[in-house]
């Protein structure tokens, strides 16, 4: 699933995405690898974060933005 670049994920979520532990992700936000956010005790991330991670950024925006224009098109018909 295509998941869109302002996605809030959680550690459980991003350990998914990434394929590693939720105690992963935790080390990887708290050293500043991963951008994230701490709010109200817990970490959160965006999937954008997570394709900077992951070195994928440039290719999945651009899959995102062709997936949500012509998402787009078909409205207009």
């Amino acid at each position: 699933m295509l998941l869109p670049p302002d996605d809030i994920l959680t550690t459980a979520e991003a350990a998914v995405e990434l394929r590693c532990s939720p105690r992963q992700v935790q080390r990887l936000l708290k050293a500043g690898l991963l951008d994230g956010t701490f709010r109200n005790g817990r970490w959160q991330t965006t999937a954008l974060a997570i394709w900077r991670y992951k070195g994928i950024e440039a290719d999945m925006t651009r899959l995102w933005l062709d997936h949500w224009r012509e998402a787009s098109a078909d409205d207009l018909s």
